[in-house]
C-alpha cells in the first residue's frame, strides 16, 4: 500500500474533531461543575457558551425566548440514579429541571411551551441534539415533546416519568440563515398529566464535523508527497 493511500486510509478511519456544548437547566443551589453551561431561573441571556472542553465558543449565545416556570426555583425531583444512554451524565445535571404546564399552577399563568435559542451557530454545519428529562416519584405519563428547528425541523418525545435511562436524540439539525435553532419543550401527545407538565433536564448539542474537511486534509497532504518520475 502506497503511503499516499494508507494516510487516505487513517484519516478516513480517524473521528474528526467536533464541539459538543453541554447544558444544565435547574435550580440555582444544584448547577453543575465543570465544562457545563448552567441555566437557572433567572438567566434570560447566556452570552458566554462554552464546549466541553471549556473552551469559549465566539459568537454562541443561549437566550430564553419562551419562558417556562418562574415562580420560585424549580425542584429537584428528576434522577438520582442515571443510567443506560443516561449513564454518562452527572447527577447534578439529570435531578434538577425547568418545566412548565398548561392552565395556572402555583401562582403562575398558563405555560404551555417554553423556549430556547442557539445563535451564532455555523449555518453550513449540521448540529445533533440529545436531551434527557425525568420526573420521579410519579404515576401518570408525562412525556415531553422537543422541537429543533432552524432550515429544517426535527421533533420527537422523550420519556420523562420515572426516568433514568433514556435520551432522546434528534440528529441533523441545521441553524437557519442566522445561525440560529430553536429547540421549543412542550407536553407530549401522550401527556396525560391534568397540568400537561412538561420537562427539560438537560441538552446536550453536537457539531456534526463536515466530511469536506477531511478530502481538504487528504488534498493538502497529497501535495506534500514526492511524484515518483516515469522509468
Amino acid at each position: 500500500m502506497s503511503r499516499y493511500a494508507a494516510l487516505c486510509c487513517a484519516l478516513l478511519a480517524a473521528p474528526a474533531s467536533a464541539e459538543t456544548m453541554l447544558f444544565d437547566f435547574g435550580n440555582t443551589a444544584r448547577q453543575t461543575a465543570g465544562n457545563w453551561n448552567n441555566i437557572v431561573p433567572a438567566t434570560t441571556d447566556l452570552f458566554a457558551v462554552f464546549d466541553a472542553d471549556g473552551t469559549i465558543l465566539p459568537g454562541v449565545t443561549l437566550s430564553i425566548t419562551d419562558t417556562f416556570f418562574q415562580t420560585g426555583e424549580p425542584s429537584q425531583i428528576g434522577s438520582e440514579a442515571p443510567a443506560g444512554d443516561a449513564a454518562g451524565y452527572p447527577v447534578d445535571a439529570t435531578d434538577d429541571y425547568f418545566f412548565g404546564h398548561s392552565g395556572p399552577f402555583a401562582g403562575a399563568d398558563d405555560n404551555p411551551y417554553g423556549e430556547v435559542r442557539l445563535s451564532g451557530l455555523n449555518p453550513a454545519t449540521a448540529y445533533n441534539f440529545t436531551f434527557f428529562s425525568a420526573r420521579n416519584g410519579v404515576t401518570d405519563n408525562r412525556d415531553t415533546m422537543y422541537t429543533a428547528s432552524g432550515a429544517n425541523s426535527l421533533n420527537g418525545v422523550a420519556v420523562t416519568s420515572n426516568n433514568n435511562t433514556e435520551v432522546l436524540h434528534l440528529g441533523g439539525v441545521f441553524p437557519d440563515a442566522n445561525g440560529d435553532i430553536f429547540v421549543g419543550v412542550e407536553a407530549g401527545p401522550g401527556n396525560d398529566n391534568g397540568n400537561e407538565f412538561y420537562y427539560i433536564n438537560l441538552m446536550q448539542v453536537d457539531a456534526v464535523p463536515e466530511p469536506s474537511s477531511v478530502m481538504l486534509a487528504l488534498a493538502a497532504t497529497a501535495l506534500t508527497f514526492p511524484r515518483r518520475r516515469g522509468a
